[in-house]
């Protein structure tokens, strides 16, 4: 089996539906061989950022010795104006050992002053556009924890790819979504499982005999279930995690209403 594809927006390609999330990879004992665990088993899309400590760094010394692995690199910067924003980039460059990085995002750009700083005349966007002109990115993509300013994202026509927030604890962004796809961006689902702290708990719980349908391959599957999603990443601190969440996305089905239901409303307990 391998993992399955899906278009990634209106870009023109596919990617495996499953990616990988580095923010928290380079703060492990194994962090080099849970990347290559990941490439081994086929994740193509790896995403990291300038902010996460240790990540681009992980990743540009683990690609250095595949020099032909087929990776789409994901990278992100909190700077919202044109000359930041080129800045990290270069540094990102350097740091990935790459020419050219696949997809460049607004990192968490969740209120809306952020929104009218990377959009104004000098703003970071300005900063991306000018980056894929010099061939630096090839797509521009943005991230937020906004509702709100995902949708103003979709609609400016400005970006390819959307990262946000989705899972059985926060089906809200369902129609965000939906609307994404709707206008070709491709859409990149982040804490899939809930966020390391939701994660825990339910590993514990799993190890007590008392998980029930709260799981991470049901809770995977939940959001493959849109077919809006493009891809998840869910992060991943070991080898083991890699190849669970494998196993669990080669043998996907949908989820019918009543079991999205039925894993909402377990989420929703979790805590109670």
């Amino acid at each position: 089996m391998s993992i399955p594809t899906r278009p990634f927006g209106a870009a023109g390609f596919e990617l495996p539906v499953l990616g990988l999330g580095a923010m928290d990879t380079p703060h492990s004992p194994e962090a080099e061989a849970t990347v290559r665990a990941a490439l081994d088993a086929g994740i193509r899309f790896i995403d990291t950022a300038r902010d996460y400590e240790g990540s681009e760094y992980l990743l540009g010394s683990v690609l250095r010795e595949r020099p032909a692995a087929d990776v789409f690199l994901a990278s992100k910067t909190f700077r919202r104006t044109a000359a930041s924003a080129q800045y990290d980039i270069d540094r990102s460059r350097q740091v990935l050992g790459r020419e050219t990085v696949d997809l460049y995002q607004l990192h968490d750009v969740s209120t809306p002053e952020a929104w009218a700083q990377v959009m104004a005349p000098g703003g970071a966007l300005e900063g991306l556009r000018d980056a894929v002109d010099r061939g630096a990115i090839r797509h521009i993509g943005i991230s937020t924890h906004s509702l709100e300013v995902a949708r103003l994202a979709i609609d400016s026509g400005a970006f390819a790819a959307i990262m946000l927030e989705y899972s059985a604890f926060y089906p809200e962004s369902l129609p965000v979504l939906e609307h994404a796809a709707d206008r070709g961006l491709a859409v990149i689902v982040m804490r899939p499982l809930g966020g390391s702290g939701r994660t825990s708990t339910i590993r514990g719980r799993i190890a007590r005999g008392e998980a029930g349908p709260l799981t991470p391959a049901n809770l995977l599957r939940y959001v493959l279930t849109c077919p809006a999603v493009s891809v998840v990443i869910p992060g991943a601190r070991y080898p083991d995690r890699i190849r669970a969440n494998i196993e669990a996305v080669e043998a996907f089905v949908p989820m019918s209403p009543a079991e999205m239901r039925e894993l909402e409303q377990a989420a929703a307990a979790l805590y109670d």
